[in-house]
Formats: structure tokens, sequence, C-alpha cells
């Protein structure tokens, strides 16, 4: 009876830890991996015993039936255990009361980069998001794989994600321009709800007593609805404490013509009849797309008011184009194509409404690019996300400023 318990035990074993080599990162998949193998050594090896010891078909038919079921059983438990790496939200207590003088002012910075390192967390986080409020599930059998493509794709830009370090330099710019009429800067994560909590509690105890939150990316998402209800249960009875929620920063009046600005800087004097110019934004899934119409909106003015300044530089409007980086049509593959088609020699490629570089623009972005297949003699060249342009940080700074009702004088 035992050897059988060893044949189950073993294969249960080796298909729990094909998952956790899957789904774990780096530094530990190798060691599932490795337990996963000693494992199916051992079910074989219970196998191989009950053929000798049993010397029937009917034992042989049995035993392979136990192997494989027990492999597919414990893959499926792993696998069902997945969306609990989310984790609960950790409670954060806020001060039950803060100081309310006019000097006592701080900033919150959304930044909707991933995280700076591969995390399983995140990743479960974002597909429960995506089951529970945009109606798009994953097989479970397919599931583990979603976290694999994920780390493999952290593996490919060498191992950390391009927005954490950007969102840094954001964050220690707008801190050095709003000084000393704010007295703190502090960065929360869209893929951790609760670290908006975390940044206004770390500026209350401070001594903040009035905090402008803002959003370096699109101005209404799941995400952020996410991190909302967190701290708005946080905030229930604490007297003293202010929160303000300033304006998206892609309604600032300035910022169109810098990106304009940017367009036009590299054209690298093609004439302007031949340049083609493609906006590009995140993108949402449908549900969020009809739930978030007001970030559609902004979204959508501010690459208006972008075709409009291009427009008068003398770039046809019809050169113009607006092409999503995922979810949504036109993708940016589509509009690249449709520019070379109508015969513009330059086209560039500028991310609009992206705040910070992600694994999407640094991976995705590039192949869409290619699978356009221009004809010779287009030339297609991007223009980066914002990251920490002075002029990004110059609207992010007045936003914020606005929000707190302090004065800020912008230069340029």
């Amino acid at each position: 009876m035992a050897i059988w318990i060893v044949l189950l035990a073993g294969s249960v074993a080796f298909g729990t830890l094909v998952v956790g080599a899957l789904v774990l990162p780096r530094t530990l998949s190798p060691l599932a991996l490795l337990l996963g193998l000693a494992s199916l050594v051992t079910a074989v090896w219970a196998f191989g015993q009950i053929a000798q010891r049993y010397q029937s078909p009917e034992a042989l038919i049995s035993a392979v039936a136990i192997l494989v079921a027990s492999i597919g059983a414990g893959f499926a438990v792993a696998t069902s255990a997945l969306p609990h790496l989310a984790g609960m939200p950790r409670p954060v207590t806020l001060p039950d009361t803060v100081p309310t003088t006019p000097e006592s002012r701080g900033v919150v910075l959304i930044s909707c980069a991933e995280p700076d390192r591969y995390r399983s967390s995140a990743v479960a986080r974002r597909q429960n998001l995506l089951a529970e409020s945009a109606e798009i599930d994953v097989p479970g059998a397919a599931l583990p794989f979603v976290f694999f493509a994920e780390k493999a794709r952290y593996r490919a830009v060498g191992g950390g994600a391009p927005g954490a370090a950007p969102a840094r330099s954001v964050a220690q710019a707008v801190a050095e321009r709003l000084s000393p009429g704010v007295s703190g800067v502090q960065l929360a994560w869209c893929h951790t709800p609760v670290s908006l909590t975390a940044a206004v509690a770390t500026l209350a105890h401070a001594g903040s007593g009035r905090v402008a939150v803002l959003v370096l990316g699109p101005s209404e998402s799941a995400p952020l609805d996410a991190a909302h209800q967190l701290l708005d249960r946080a905030l229930r009875d604490r007297p003293g404490l202010e929160v303000v929620f300033g304006a998206p920063v892609w309604n600032d009046r300035l910022l169109p013509a810098r990106l304009a600005e940017r367009i036009l800087a590299a054209t690298s004097g093609v004439d302007r009849a031949d340049l083609g110019v493609v906006l590009v934004d995140p993108g949402l899934p449908p549900v969020w797309e009809r739930r978030y119409t007001g970030a559609q909106n902004v979204e959508n003015y501010f690459d208006q008011r972008v075709r409009l300044l291009l427009c008068e530089a003398g770039v046809a409007e019809h050169h113009v184009r607006v092409a999503w980086l995922e979810w949504q049509t036109p993708d940016v593959t589509e509009a690249v194509r449709h520019l070379a088609a109508l015969g513009c020699r330059r086209i560039v490629v500028a991310a609009s409404t992206i705040a910070l570089p992600t694994l999407d623009t640094v991976l995705d972005l590039g192949h869409a690019i290619a699978l356009a297949r221009v004809p010779t003699g287009v030339q297609v060249v991007t223009v980066s996300p914002w990251g920490d342009d002075a002029g990004f940080i110059e609207a992010v700074c007045q936003s914020a400023a606005t929000a707190l009702g302090i004065d800020f004088v912008r230069r340029g």
C-alpha cells in the first residue's frame, strides 16, 4: 500500500511544482524545478516497483492512471491557488489628528508603471482585476503560463521594469520644484492598491494636513478605483486630514505643445507633406472602455489638441492618426501601415498619454511597428513616453499646486 501512496504523492508534488517553476521568481523557480524533477523521479521509481511487484496489466493500468491523474490534480490545485497570491491588503493606520497649518502640504504621485522586479503577487492582482471587473477570464490550465510570460518579459528587458526609475525621478523633480510650498512628495503604485493609503499616511505622520493626489497615467481606471476604496475607508473619522485629487495632467494647456515640439524634433528636416504621426494611447479592455469614458474623453481631447498643433505646423490632417497600444483599435501596426500607404516617407510614433515607460512600450511597441512591414524608403522613428521630461514635470507641478491652492510659476 505504501508504494501506491509514494506514487500518488510524487505525482501530485510534480504537478504542483511545475506550476511553482512557472510562477515563482527566477531566484526560486530553479529550486521548484529541481524539487519537481526529484518528485517525478520518485513517482517513476514507485511505478517501476509496482510493475515489478504485481506484474499484471491491471496494476500497470491503475498505476498509469494514478500517475497521470495525480499530476493533473497537483497542477490543477496549484493553479486554483494562484489568485490567492494577490493577498489581502494590509491595514494602514492614519494619525487620529494632523496639523492644519498652511505649510503642512504633501503630494502623492500614483505611478501606473509595473513593479521594478517581477512579482507574482502583482500579476495575480492584475488577473483578478481583469476577471472581476473586465470580464476577462483566463482558463485555469493557461493561468500559470500568464505568469511565466510576464516573467519572460522582465527577463527580456534585463530583469527590471523600465518605469520605476523614471517615476522616482519625476517625484524627486516635483519635490524640488514645489519646495518650500510642499513639505513632501510620495510615490504610490497602481499595482499595489494599498500603497496610495500608505503614501498618504506617510505624509500625514510627517505633518501634512492637506494632500494632493495626482495620477501619472489614465485619470480613471480599475486599479485606481481599488486604491480609492481603500483610501476612503482609511479616511473615515480622521479629522484635519484633507485629501484632494488634482486635475488630469493631460488637461494641462501647455503639454500638447510640448508633445508637438518633441514630435517635430524627430523629423530631421523631412518635408512636412511627407510626414506621418501616430499618437499612441495605452488602451483599455472593452468593459473598462465603456465604464471609464471620462478617461477616454480626456485622452481624446489631448490627442486632438496635439493634432491641431501639428496641422498648424504643416502636417497634413489625415497624416495624424491615433492608435492604441493594446485592447482597442486601430492598433499601432494598422496606423503605421495606413500612413505608409498614404505615401509618408517618415512616420513618427509618439507615446501620447503614456506617462512612463512600461514593458509594453519597450517590447510590444517596437514589435507592432515591425509587423507593419513598411516599404523600403519609409523610416519609422519613435518618441518615448514622457518620463522626467521637463515640460511634463511642469504640468504635474501645476496640477498639484492648483489642487493645493499654492502659487506656482512655470518655467518656459
